[in-house]
């Protein structure tokens, strides 16, 4: 059974709303304090900065009585427009919900797939299993928030959607990165690349060694980190379609245990102590 508590996610979304607003991103301007710097670092090249994240309206979770708030984390847009805050943003996700699974982009097709596991269902097409909340109009984007590690893009000229950050804007990202996290305090992050965790790593301080399924520590709280490559990644890692070996052998399993582990987590919670 899935409930979800709005009034909570608004008032997460109204803070990091009043974080943006005060350091990011202001009446359509970008306010970062780091921005020149970046863009230095990137000079000559296409650059789209001040993109921000999605919060679903239904972030905040309760999956069969255990708290569920699901971040999945990507490395930047890899394409336009500028300054878009996280209402714009919000609307692209619900633009690609309300579109027909295969005018989706690949990031989102695999996205589905994802979220569907997650909440315990078989990765397909049907617009039915992809409500979230039977008893309300609510898809399963909804249900989850879409970090970039990176709040701008630098392309690679030859290729418009493949990123091109340099490390003068990872180490600068890295402090935004964290107070988002901070102010959504998942339960469970979905690193969608390789390089997302390398990243994250330095941000948040966590060991080296990487299994896909971990767990780390973060502000006092534990967080369960899944580790996969991105939905459109090349040859066998990529896993935007349902013919995918990487889905079906790979990643269904691994959700799957990560549901099962969390299940016995709850149930151990709720049997009385001898």
């Amino acid at each position: 059974m899935i409930r979800s508590d709005p009034q909570k996610t608004q008032e997460r979304i109204a803070r990091l709303d009043d974080y943006i607003r005060e350091n990011l991103l202001s009446d359509g301007s970008f306010i970062c304090g780091s921005f020149d710097e970046c863009r230095a670092s990137r000079c000559g090249f296409p650059f789209y900065e001040g993109q921000m994240s999605h919060v679903g309206k239904h972030y905040d979770l309760e999956v069969n009585g255990r708290p569920t708030r699901i971040v999945v984390v990507g490395q930047e847009y890899g394409h336009k427009p500028s300054c878009v805050d996280l209402v714009h943003r919000s609307e692209m996700i619900a633009d690609s919900a309300n579109a027909r699974f295969k005018r989706r982009n690949p990031h989102m097709r695999g996205t589905t797939f994802l979220l569907r596991l997650l909440f315990g269902r078989e990765p397909g097409k049907d617009k039915e299993g992809e409500r979230l909340l039977q008893d309300l109009d609510s898809h399963i984007f909804d249900g989850f928030a879409l970090v970039n590690y990176l709040l701008c893009s630098a392309l690679q000229k030859s290729r418009k959607a493949r990123g091109n950050s340099s490390e003068t804007m990872r180490l600068n990202c890295a402090s935004h990165f964290i107070r988002t996290l901070e102010i959504l305090e998942p339960t469970v992050v979905i690193a969608q690349g390789k390089g997302v965790r390398q990243w994250m790593r330095h941000a948040l301080k966590f060991p080296v060694r990487a299994s896909t399924a971990e767990r780390i520590d973060f502000n006092g709280r534990s967080i369960d980190l899944i580790n996969l490559t991105h939905p459109a990644a090349w040859g066998k890692w990529n896993w935007a379609n349902l013919s995918s070996s990487y889905l079906t052998g790979t990643i269904a399993p691994i959700i799957s245990a990560f549901i099962s582990k969390n299940s016995s987590c709850c149930c151990d919670a709720a049997r009385p102590r001898e």
